[in-house]
């Protein structure tokens, strides 16, 4: 008989909370030990639901002393309990920054709540940065200790003005470059300062400078200290995972990565729990980014690059309001993730990007899907029966689906922008609609004789797939020329030993009727 389970603390970011009503916590302080320990200013960037809040509140508890919490816990007997030290905690997330009247606010409302906590009046000031300054110092010449200092996502005024017109996200940040200011000017009074966010905004002021923050997001001695690692997972959460098949849930829910081990988003492992076992985009589903589908939009990525993009680590890193730079957002935000590591044969790095699991890689191809093609929800249903007809190798349904879905994109889409040209237009479309139903599909593989427009895996068959694009219907002598093409390019070779079945298909599409108009099926070795 397995042991009984600890409720789920679905929805809950209070530490307090969690270790006083004996909610399930996996211990993360022996890597909070190592970090505050140290006196210094610390920065980790991880996308939303990631167990940033969970993180300072413990932090807090930490500082404030509170040891009966930590009761069996890796830092119950590794931090002196004698030494307490005032903590100013500033929750800059649970607030929608609709103008810039809403970051002032919030502002000052942080800081009146922290000032009461600590029955502190607060003084006036110029600005929001002086006030902020004021309590520092009051806290240090209360309790004669050096202050802590925790700010949870600060960038949220930024990330939700950047989506708006004009320049209220540069207003935002300008506000906040200020207020931020008075952590610096305030050196000799700060024990430790720990800021989390999602976007490591260059020109905020506070990476650079004698007592600059530093990042710890890509630091491999952090990497779980947000997520939850696979030896976590079947540890700490005992019996929970036994009705269930570990590596499905690996595939759908992994695969997030910082140069440590990988981790899994602990929003979607207890959602996934409390569904009983449901396999749904839960991460996803909890904010829409429209602001990314925009930015492709605008962007010169076709959604197959972002399968297998190498970024030099600079790039990754540094992001501002005036480049917008979609691949660093994308893995930022969390939906890319570093898949290999590159040294650089005179120094420096580089990094391999791709989607870091089965939710993101189907949420993120139904999102560009959205963007390529404006297909309405009830227009997309034909998806289901496209994967259907390809795992039974039912080539005539797959094509009358192909054509549905093309169909159904809107005349407008195509209008001013010549989108029904261009072969990557065709190949992008497609490659979103297989890959955002789970397919194994890739494009541009290379051959010893050139590159293949598209592959196609399931488990009894392997489909190559070659593009063309005609003014119109094409002549009766070009109705085999992509077919020929993989034929003459000898695409098939490096398939032939696999054991599944090789298929070869050619798709014309027609510039006039912005559709396929030609389907060839070859078995080829069959």
């Amino acid at each position: 008989m397995g042991q009984l389970k600890k409720a789920l603390p679905i929805g809950l970011q209070s530490f307090s909370n969690i270790r006083k009503e004996d909610y399930l916590y996996v211990d993360k302080t022996d890597l909070i030990y190592k970090l505050a320990q140290n006196r210094g200013y610390y920065f980790l960037s991880r996308p939303r639901r990631f167990g940033k809040s969970m993180l300072c509140s413990t932090m807090e508890a930490l500082f404030s002393g509170k040891n009966d919490l930590f009761n069996n816990l890796f830092i119950e007997n590794h931090w002196d309990w004698s030494v307490t030290h005032p903590v100013i905690r500033l929750d800059m997330s649970a607030t929608n920054y609709s103008n810039l009247q809403a970051v002032k606010n919030k502002l000052q409302f942080v800081l009146k709540e922290n000032a009461q906590l600590h029955q502190i009046q607060l003084e006036e000031g110029p600005d929001q940065a002086s006030v902020f300054k004021s309590l520092i110092f009051q806290l240090f010449e209360k309790y004669q200790k050096q202050v802590v200092i925790i700010v949870d996502e600060y960038d949220k005024a930024i990330q939700d003005t950047l989506n708006r017109e004009g320049q209220l996200a540069s207003q935002a940040m300008d506000e906040l470059r200020g207020f931020y200011s008075a952590i610096k000017a305030s050196d000799d009074y700060i024990r430790f300062c720990f800021m989390t966010g999602i976007t490591k905004f260059t020109g905020m002021g506070l990476f650079s400078g004698a007592n600059n923050f530093e990042d710890i997001s890509l630091d491999p001695a952090y990497s779980s200290i947000c997520g939850f690692t696979q030896g976590e997972l079947e540890q700490g959460f005992g019996d929970y995972f036994e009705p269930y098949d570990m590596e499905l849930v690996k595939l759908w829910y992994n695969g997030y990565n910082y140069l440590g081990d990988s981790v899994y988003n602990p929003f979607d492992i207890l959602l996934f729990l409390k569904k009983e076992g449901s396999f749904q985009n839960y991460w996803w589903q909890t904010g829409t980014p429209s602001f990314l589908a925009r930015l492709f939009e605008k962007g010169e990525y076709h959604p197959q690059q972002l399968g297998h993009l190498e970024l030099p680590a600079e790039e990754l890193h540094h992001f501002s309001l005036k480049n917008l730079n979609l691949v660093s957002l994308l893995w930022q935000t969390g939906y890319l993730t570093i898949v290999e590591t590159i040294e650089e044969p005179f120094g420096g790095q580089s990094f391999v990007l791709s989607t870091p699991n089965r939710e993101v890689q189907r949420s993120l191809n139904a999102l560009f899907l959205t963007s390529l093609t404006h297909l309405q929800q009830n227009a997309q249903h034909q998806q289901q029966n496209a994967l259907r007809a390809i795992f039974n190798h039912d080539m005539v349904a797959f094509e009358h689906s192909i054509r549905s879905m093309f169909a159904a994109i809107p005349y407008n889409n195509f209008v001013q922008n010549n989108l029904q040209k261009f072969e990557g237009y065709y190949a992008s479309v497609m490659y979103c609609y297989l890959l955002g139903l789970g397919l194994k599909t890739y494009t541009e593989q290379p051959t010893s004789q050139g590159r293949i427009d598209m592959v196609m895996e399931t488990p009894t068959h392997i489909y190559i797939v070659e593009f063309k694009v005609t003014p119109s219907k094409p002549r009766e002598n070009e109705q085999g020329e992509a077919i020929q093409q993989i034929i003459d390019q000898q695409y098939y070779q490096p398939y032939l030993n696999d054991g599944r079945s090789v298929v070869l298909l050619g798709m014309h599409f027609s510039e006039q009727d912005r559709n396929l108009n030609h389907f060839e099926v070859l078995d080829w070795n069959s």
